[in-house]
C-alpha cells in the first residue's frame, strides 16, 4: 500500500487562479494555503504499467524542453504534467516539475509573446502550489524502503514562497519562505544557499536581509570545499580536485545530468554579489573560477559574464549604490532565470 493526498488541489489551483485574475490572487493565495494545510491522507493501491510508463513520458518530454531551452513550450508541458497527475497522483516528481515549469515561465516572463498573458499572475502562486504538494509526498508519506528523500524541495518551496510574499506585499509569507530556506540549507547546503541567495539578492545592498543572502552563496561555496573559502580571494582552483560525480557534492560541479551548466551560473551570481556590494577585486576573481569549468566553451550564455567581467566593474557597483534601485544591473544573465543554468543549447 502507497499512502496518497485525499486532495489534489494544485491544477484546480490553476485553473481557478486564471479565472480569478490579478484583483483576485490575494484570495487565492488564501485558498491554497488552507487547501495546503487541511489536506488530509486516505490510502491507495498502487497502480503499475501504464501510469509508471505515462509519468516517466511526461517527466523525459519536461526535461527535453527544460535542456532545449524551448520557452514556448511550458504550456503544452504543464498540460502533460498535469494529465499524468490524473492517473498517477501520489508522485512527487510530476509535481515538482510542475512547479518548476511554472516558476521558469514566471522567472523569464520578457520571452512570453504577450506581456499581458493572464496566465502569467498564477504561476507563482501554481509554483508554491506545487513545491508544497511534492514535498508533502516526499517527506511526509510512506515509501518503499531504500527511497531517498528529494532535499532540493524545501529550497525551492522557500524560494517560490518568498518570491509571492514579495510579489503581494505579504511580509508573513516572505517569513515563512525564509524560515523554509534556512530549513533548506540545514538539509542541504552545498545546494539551497543558492536558493537563499536568490531569494532576497534584490534587497538593497546594505540591508541585513542581502547581506544574509551573500553570506549564503560563501556558505554554499564552504560546503563544497570542506573548508572556509578566502574571502579577499576566492581563487577556487586549489579546490577542482575535489571536485566529484556522486554524492551531495556532485551539486557543486559542473557537467551535472540536470543542471550542466550550474558553476558557470553560481560564479556569475556571486561575482555579481560581490560587485553590488562593493567588493570588486573578489568579484573579478569570482568571474574567472567560472572559466574554470570543464564545458565553459560550450555554455550558451558565457557571453553574459564575459560582457561583466570585461566591463568597468566600479562603474557597475556605482549604480547598485545610488538611491535608484530601477537601474541596478540584474545579478544573473538578463531576464532569464532558470536556462543559464539548466539550457543546452542557445534560445
Amino acid at each position: 500500500m502507497k499512502i496518497e493526498l485525499s486532495a489534489r488541489p494544485a491544477s484546480l489551483i490553476r485553473r481557478a487562479l486564471l479565472r480569478a485574475g490579478k484583483s483576485k490572487l490575494t484570495l487565492a493565495i488564501a485558498v491554497i494555503s488552507t487547501l495546503l494545510v487541511s489536506a488530509g491522507f486516505a490510502s491507495r493501491t498502487a497502480d503499475d504499467g501504464d501510469n509508471d510508463n505515462s509519468s516517466q513520458a511526461a517527466i523525459t518530454r519536461f526535461w527535453a524542453v527544460y535542456h532545449g531551452n524551448n520557452y514556448a513550450a511550458i504550456p503544452q508541458i504543464e498540460a502533460d504534467l498535469e494529465q499524468a497527475l490524473h492517473s498517477d497522483p501520489d508522485n512527487p516528481t510530476l509535481y515538482a516539475l510542475l512547479g518548476a515549469a511554472h516558476f521558469w515561465h514566471i522567472g523569464e516572463a520578457a520571452r512570453d509573446p504577450n506581456p499581458h498573458d493572464p496566465v502569467l499572475a498564477g504561476d507563482m502562486p501554481a509554483a508554491v502550489a506545487n513545491f508544497g504538494q511534492a514535498l508533502e509526498l516526499d517527506y511526509y508519506t510512506q515509501h518503499f524502503i531504500g527511497y531517498i528523500n528529494d532535499d532540493h524541495l524545501p529550497g525551492y518551496l522557500g524560494i517560490t514562497t518568498v518570491h509571492l510574499g514579495q510579489m503581494t506585499g505579504d511580509s508573513s509569507l516572505i517569513a515563512k519562505g525564509d524560515q523554509t530556506l534556512d530549513f533548506a540549507a540545514y538539509e542541504f547546503p552545498e545546494f539551497n544557499n543558492f536558493n537563499r541567495w536568490a531569494a532576497h539578492n534584490s534587497d538593497s545592498k546594505d540591508s541585513p536581509s542581502y547581506q544574509k543572502a551573500l553570506d549564503s552563496l560563501w556558505q554554499g561555496l564552504d560546503s563544497c570545499v570542506g573548508s572556509t573559502v578566502n574571502r579577499a580571494n576566492p581563487d577556487l582552483k586549489p579546490y577542482l580536485n575535489l571536485l566529484t560525480t556522486v554524492g551531495r557534492k556532485k551539486a557543486c560541479r559542473w557537467g551535472g545530468e540536470l543542471a550542466p551548466y550550474s558553476f558557470e551560473g553560481y560564479m556569475l551570481n556571486l561575482g555579481n554579489g560581490l560587485v553590488k556590494a562593493g567588493q570588486i577585486d573578489a568579484a573579478r576573481i569570482m568571474f574567472h573560477n567560472a572559466h574554470y569549468a570543464g564545458n565553459y566553451s560550450t555554455w550558451p550564455y558565457r557571453a553574459a559574464l564575459e560582457s561583466i567581467e570585461n566591463s568597468d566593474l566600479n562603474a557597475r557597483a556605482a549604480l547598485y549604490a545610488d538611491a535608484n534601485p530601477y537601474n541596478d544591473p540584474p545579478l544573473g544573465v538578463p531576464n532569464r532565470g532558470c536556462s543559464y543554468c539548466h539550457a543546452t543549447v542557445p534560445e
